[in-house]
């Protein structure tokens, strides 16, 4: 596992977007990548989920 602050937008069912973070990656004995995620603000708890670049886009952390 390895900790991370990745900001991220994530598209639910009905192309609705929302704003959130991964905080780890982790690759199981299968080789899938999974990732740490908790919306935001105010919205669900932490949660592994199988990483999915259609439905969850990384952000920049830095400035262009």
């Amino acid at each position: 596992m390895r900790w991370v602050y990745q900001p991220v937008e994530v598209q639910y069912p009905g192309d609705a977007w929302e704003l959130g973070r991964i905080s780890a990656w982790w690759t199981d004995d299968a080789g899938e990548t999974w990732c740490l995620l908790r919306t935001v603000p105010g919205g669900s708890s932490p949660q592994w989920l199988r990483y999915d670049p259609e439905s969850v886009r990384l952000l920049p952390t830095e400035g262009i």
